[in-house]
Order: C-alpha cells, then structure tokens, then sequence
C-alpha cells in the first residue's frame, strides 16, 4: 500500500514540475513595451501654388526627454518622383538653408531658391518641453506643380528621423493671391471712376452767361432807341 502511495505522490511531483517549466516563472514573461525614444514629426502646409502666392510651413517636431535634443527640421517639396525645392532649419545654429542658400533667422537677410523667396524675418520658432514648432512664410516666385507633396522631416541629435508627407492645405479664409488682390483694386478703381463720371454727369452746373454777350445785347439795345427817337 505504501508503494503504491509513493508512486503516486512520485508522479504528482513530476506533473507538477513539468507545468512549472512549461509556463515560467510570472517574471520571465515578455515586457510590455515602453514609449518611443526616437523623435516623431507633424505639420501642415497651406497657402497656393501660384507664383506671387504666399506659403506658410509649420513643422512641429517632439522629441521625449526635450526638445534640446532634435537637431533639424526640414520641407522638402516633391513632384512625382524627382525634389523641386528644400527649407532646411538647423536649430543648434539657428539657421535656414532655402534651396542652398542660408541665412540667420532672425536678420532682414532674404534667400530664394528656384520656387521660394524667404525672409529672415518671416521665421517663428517656438518651444517648450519635449515640442519645436517651427513655422515660415515663403512667396513664391515660381509656380508649384499642381501634384506637388511636402514631406515634413525632424532629425535627432542622435541620427534617428521621422517623416511625415502633406498635400497642400487651402489657407483659412480662402487665401488671396497678389494675382486676385491686384484685379480687385483694378476693378474697385474702374467701377469708382465710372460711377463718379456718372455723378459729375448729373449733377453738371448749367453754363453761365458771357458778359462779353450780356454787353454787346445792352449795346444794341440803346443804338435800337437811339434810331427810334424823333
């Protein structure tokens, strides 16, 4: 009877040993994954293609731990498959390269590229925290590819990237080109014009007699007595 009650026991304590190394320990379970280390990117392009045109790019650009941490933040505009134009801004200099030609943010200085024209002083850069927003209003000076796409980049100080693509945003309120702008004034001086014409027309002062006619009717008034008189 004890044997039997051994072997038992015995076989029990074999189960029980395999279910323990089949499952684990609860602590050699896999761990959940953390947040992302590496820096991500948003922002949005709006305004119009059309030379003479004005072109706001926002790039908002979070790196975790804080934003002293991003390195770069670039546009880079794209048709199909080849790139039309790049706004580079290096931070830690506090630098824009439109095209290839930089400038310091901040200063009166202006670059242009083959599409943009940028100003110096048309650059905002806010941060705070783990965020650098960066944002520039571009004129262009040469009409944009109507497919064109704005891919939004961030960069680490470390190497690692993210990259988001935009299509074009219309502006709020509609957004007004130089082109549009110029044919209201043409047509606002036009319809000013005509209707002060018409005015002036209406209300023309009636022409005032000559004195010289007033004159020579009293002369011939008196020379027509004169010949009556006996």
């Amino acid at each position: 009877m004890r044997s039997v009650i051994r072997r038992a026991l015995g076989t029990q304590l074999l189960v029980t040993a395999a279910v323990v190394l089949a499952g684990g320990p609860a602590s050699a379970q896999s761990p959940t994954p953390g947040p992302p280390r590496g820096p991500s990117v948003d922002g949005e392009v709006t305004g119009a293609h059309s030379i003479g045109s004005a072109l706001t790019i926002r790039i908002d650009g979070t790196m975790p731990g804080g934003w002293e941490a991003l390195h770069l933040l670039e546009a880079t505009i794209t048709s199909g498959d080849r790139e039309l134009d790049r706004v580079r801004f290096d931070i830690e200099d506090n630098k824009l390269t439109v095209g290839d030609q930089p400038l310091i943010v901040g200063t009166g200085a202006t670059a242009t590229s083959e599409y943009l024209r940028v100003n110096g002083g048309d650059v905002i850069v806010t941060t705070g925290g783990a965020n650098l927003s960066f944002e520039v209003d571009a004129h262009v000076v040469k009409t944009i590819p109507g497919d064109a796409r704005f891919a939004l980049g961030v960069v680490d100080d470390f190497g690692e990237s993210a990259e988001a693509t935009r299509s074009l945003a219309a502006p709020e309120g509609g957004g007004i080109t130089w082109a549009t702008v110029l044919a209201l004034v043409a047509g606002a001086l036009f319809i000013g014009g005509f209707i002060g014409n018409l005015v002036a027309s209406k209300r023309r002062v009636p022409t005032r007699p000559s004195v010289y006619a007033t004159v020579q009717r009293r002369l011939e008034i008196e020379r027509a007595s004169r010949t009556t008189e006996p």
